[in-house]
């Protein structure tokens, strides 16, 4: 999946290569491109709208400083650009220890189960979705994302995180759990 409609893979392929001769022109049209793709990445990530400016700064000087170093045999390079914007936010969430973590997390009611998944269709749409889930306690968010939305294994969120891979585990099924409620709470409602 290209980050917009408007690229194709060789024009990106082709301001790519300009980008690591240290073309500006390029580099801005780079830049400008995968600006609203680093920013999702950044909302998803609950980077507050204070911080999301200097959060892409960072990515994207983490981006064009390395950007020799792609290699499209290897991976597209959107995925190639995820994996630098995550990097450079859960590095960023470590500098200023920002909620930490831990092995032991506190049970909640996770008694409700919902089925109907053709109603969950019909009333949910990716905005409300989104912001559902960012409601999502904060030390669930970042597995979550990094498992179910960017298919990271246990071992690399363990590693990306410094926690163990039960931790992780234990973390993605209880973050699972809060969303299913999350939603589950929307329709009863609805």
């Amino acid at each position: 999946m290209m980050p917009s409609i408007f690229i194709s893979m060789e024009k990106l392929n082709n301001i790519i290569r300009l980008c690591t001769q240290g073309n500006e022109a390029a580099c801005k049209s780079l830049y400008e491109e995968f600006l609203p793709y680093g920013y999702g990445i950044c909302k998803r990530y609950q980077i507050s709208e204070s911080n999301i400016k200097d959060q892409l700064q960072i990515i994207f000087s983490a981006t064009f400083k390395s950007i020799s170093n792609f290699d499209a045999s290897k991976a597209s390079f959107k995925t190639w650009f995820t994996r630098i914007a995550i990097n450079k936010i859960i590095e960023e969430k470590r500098k200023y220890n920002r909620a930490p973590i831990q092995e032991e997390i506190n049970d909640y009611d996770m008694s409700f189960s919902y089925s109907n998944q053709s109603e969950l269709d019909d009333n949910l749409d990716r905005a409300y979705i989104m912001d559902i889930l960012s409601k999502m306690p904060l030390k669930y968010q970042d597995v979550f994302n990094l498992s179910i939305v960017d298919g990271y294994s246990h071992k690399e969120i363990s590693e990306m995180l410094g926690i163990s891979i039960g931790s992780s585990r234990i973390i993605l099924n209880r973050s699972r759990e809060w969303a299913k409620n999350a939603l589950a709470s929307f329709l009863k409602h609805s």
